[in-house]
């Protein structure tokens, strides 16, 4: 029997990182959401472990980076073995963020946390719901997705928008007839979360190089580990589970530490596909995480990779909703996406063959040179940076707004998280705790803020939030990039305009917020508000005696 149920603004598929993050943002910027999984229960394996600084970042003002941060453990380094002996080591320390690690945590876990805030703010996942098929149309817009619940029920729900965020194994990607481009690489894995004794360090990410394979060891916090190894008798992925004692011999033949390998909880063998759309759009539909995008765990980007997707499209989605942006802010988020999504799945590729190679002159090849590149200091803050996943930037996309940049940050990029002191209060204040999720950010760095520029941008007040602040040159122990950036905005001080994810959208010098304008009414035109500049749009907002806050820099933190 098929029943019609009320039209929801946005329809989430699957309950994973991914899709719990859509929901969790668009329920908390007023958006009316729906999100359905497949799956009667919430999984309980760990899977994807690595917590990245740039997810951190985006979730610590979202309301859940604390409680991550307590769960997990933190690794500082990605420590490289071969040749019977530790080689060389990434110094994850070295990451531009104060999350300056890689933090081991459950998915498990993850999605506990993620599903904990969503419920607070609202809303339930609907467990045991399939989507079954879809039908966009096309004259008036919007979605129809036929749905069937455990007890074969069906109902046709309609959405504005749909987001597929159901895994590699698509329904919506397979009724849009989407290619999922690329291959299954031909080595076969395997994994094994269990208790491990031996003089592993559990503050590091251990990668074992042979020349029949390798092996990583990852740390969950009291001798608990998850192993990853290349499987040596090449298994079918659908074959038994692999046993402790096979993970014992695969350890045991290509680690230089001894270790005994117990109490196995969880163990499977698996093949890795390496693959990605061309489009994350198709009309009133949009796709990201494992839908959009399978690859390789090398580096621990792909859970990530699916939040970020979400951060990014969703701040987008609520103001198009809401009247606020242009229809076309939403093609933004294939165009910002899409070049991030490329280069990661060809990158873990490619890292993938070289660490897994047994060519004995590839194996040669990367024992010896791995210590001597690692050895330059350029190599460990760009490799960190990287790991870390604050290097990714939009300066490309249509969204920057070229040529603003101040000193080496550009439009597009993500803003360093920098330390800020009230006048008022004696703890700092961190730059990214203070922009308006919900909208936009203006950061001036100047003393006092001309009334010209609150003129300027009265238009927008009700989705601009002005921030001041004093900065201050950057002080010892502020390294690289960062420190740069804190000195260009200390020398010249500069009018910022903010995203709700922390990259810079547009730069004007305070005498002249021309760019910032500019930018604004090609994204946000006035007329979408209502009435123009000394109308009564919201001027409160833009009041500097009342709503202002002067925050002197006191520095960045040290990484």
């Amino acid at each position: 029997m098929e029943t019609r149920s009320d039209s929801v603004e946005v329809l989430v598929v699957g309950a994973g990182p991914t899709g719990l993050t859509a929901a969790m943002e668009l329920s908390r910027l007023g958006v009316g959401v729906r999100i359905i999984d497949r799956a009667p229960e919430p999984s309980t394996t760990s899977r994807a472990l690595a917590v990245q600084a740039r997810t951190l970042e985006l979730m610590q003002p979202r309301g859940i980076g604390e409680e991550m941060v307590r769960l997990g453990n933190p690794a500082r380094a990605t420590a490289l073995y071969g040749r019977g002996r530790r080689l060389a080591a990434v110094q994850l320390d070295r990451i531009p963020s104060r999350f300056n690690y890689v933090l081991l945590l459950a998915q498990a876990e993850t999605e506990r946390l993620l599903a904990a805030q969503l419920e607070a703010q609202g809303v339930l996942v609907e467990r045991g719901v399939e989507l079954v098929s879809l039908h966009q149309d096309t004259a008036a817009g919007g979605v129809e997705a036929l749905l069937r619940t455990p007890d074969g029920t069906e109902e046709l729900a309609r959405c504005a928008y749909l987001i597929d965020a159901s895994g590699a194994h698509s329904t919506v990607r397979r009724v849009l007839e989407l290619p999922f481009a690329g291959r299954e690489l031909a080595q076969s894995y395997l994994l094994g979360d269990l208790h491990l004794d031996g003089a592993i360090p559990e503050d590091e990410l251990s990668i074992f190089l042979a020349r029949n394979g390798f092996a990583a060891a990852f740390p969950m916090a009291g001798h608990r580990f998850r192993l990853m190894a290349t499987d040596p008798d090449h298994h079918s992925k659908d074959e038994t589970a692999p046993t402790l004692g096979e993970l014992q011999r695969v350890y045991d033949r290509v680690s230089p530490i001894p270790a005994r390998l117990r109490d196995l909880v969880w163990s499977s063998r698996f093949r890795i596909n390496s693959r990605h759309l061309t489009t994350l759009r198709v009309g009133s539909v949009f796709l990201g995480g494992d839908a959009a995008h399978i690859h390789s765990p090398a580096g621990g980007q792909g859970m990530n990779t699916g939040i970020q997707d979400m951060v990014n499209l969703c701040w987008k989605l609520a103001l198009v909703l809401k009247g606020r942006g242009k229809p076309e802010l939403l093609d933004t988020y294939e165009a910002e996406r899409l070049p991030i999504i490329t280069q990661l799945v060809h990158t873990t590729e490619r890292a993938t063959q070289v660490f897994n190679s047994t060519n004995w002159m590839v194996h040669q090849l990367l024992s010896r040179t791995a210590p001597f590149a690692l050895a330059f200091d350029q190599v460990q803050a760009n490799a960190a940076a990287a790991v870390g996943e604050v290097a990714a930037s939009y300066r490309t996309g249509p969204l920057a707004a070229p040529p603003t940049r101040v000193g080496e940050l550009r439009s597009g990029d993500r803003v360093p998280d920098l330390e800020l002191t009230t006048g008022t209060e004696s703890h700092p204040v961190r730059l990214h705790q203070l922009l308006d999720l919900s909208g936009l950010t203006l950061l001036s760095t100047a003393a006092d803020l001309p009334a010209t520029v609150v003129d300027a941008i009265r238009p927008w007040a009700d989705i601009i939030t002005i921030r001041s602040a004093s900065v201050a040159s950057a002080g010892a122990g502020v390294r690289g990039q960062d420190a740069r950036i804190t000195d260009s905005l200390s020398a010249d001080p500069a009018l910022l305009l903010l995203r709700p994810d922390g990259h810079l959208a547009a730069y004007a010098p305070v005498s002249h917020p021309g760019p910032l304008t500019h930018w604004l009414t090609k994204w946000y035109p006035p007329s979408a508000y209502g009435r123009p500049a000394g109308a009564g749009t919201r001027p409160e907002k833009l009041n500097a005696a009342a709503h202002m806050t002067t925050l002197p820099l006191a520095g960045l933190i040290d990484t």
